[in-house]
């Protein structure tokens, strides 16, 4: 009798588990999404500059790409690479000769980007940049580049998503580049596509 009376209150106690069950959900939820972000604004380099003060120019424009991975939690990983002119320095000597000095930088940063609270983000990266100096003057041209391995960079930014897709905002970011221990910081407009 009590083997039965056990048999058939188990048999009630699954019938009604898988009369309560769930049903599985048909709409797929994506929950990694990758993300490439185009970068364009001002850039001003902070003198560290001895001589020749009065002579630089310190501000241009600089173009920045990046692609990140986005997974579920608030901590994203990614790639960052870009184009920026750090300063000009012109000098002219006598009415014949004059000297023009460009240092422009390409890093290729490994990032960590957080994100705070919903769009905005706080990030850091190190890595890599390739220095090019391309001295000119009384008809010559010096080219030189060097390999900065101790660079990093400190962001915080906006990114508004208007679709499902796309995405746009704005950055400020501050670069060290530890080979010639050089500042820089760069105010950027964003636009994203999110795959």
């Amino acid at each position: 009798m009590g083997r039965k009376t056990t048999s058939i209150a188990l048999v009630l106690v699954f019938l009604s588990m898988a009369s309560f069950s769930q049903k599985k959900d048909s709409v797929k939820v994506h929950l990694n999404h990758y993300t490439l972000t185009v970068g364009t604004g001002w850039t001003h380099y902070i003198n560290n500059l001895e001589y020749g003060v009065d002579k630089i120019q310190k501000d241009f424009a600089g173009v920045s790409l990046k692609f990140f991975w986005e997974p579920e939690h608030r901590l994203s990983l990614g790639l960052e690479t870009g184009y920026y002119r750090m300063f000009r320095v012109t000098n002219q000597y006598n009415a014949d000769t004059a000297i023009r000095i460009d240092r422009n930088v390409v890093p290729l940063l490994l990032l960590v980007r957080m994100r705070i609270v919903d769009n905005v983000y706080l990030g850091a990266g190190m890595g890599l940049a390739m220095i090019f100096t391309k001295a000119s003057g009384a008809g010559q041209e010096v080219n030189t580049s060097v390999l900065s391995l101790s660079n990093y960079e400190l962001s915080a930014s906006y990114i508004y998503p208007l679709t499902k897709h796309w995405l746009v905002g704005g950055e400020f970011k501050m670069f060290n580049f530890g080979k010639l221990d050089d500042w820089m910081y760069s105010v950027q407009a964003l636009c994203a596509f999110r795959l």
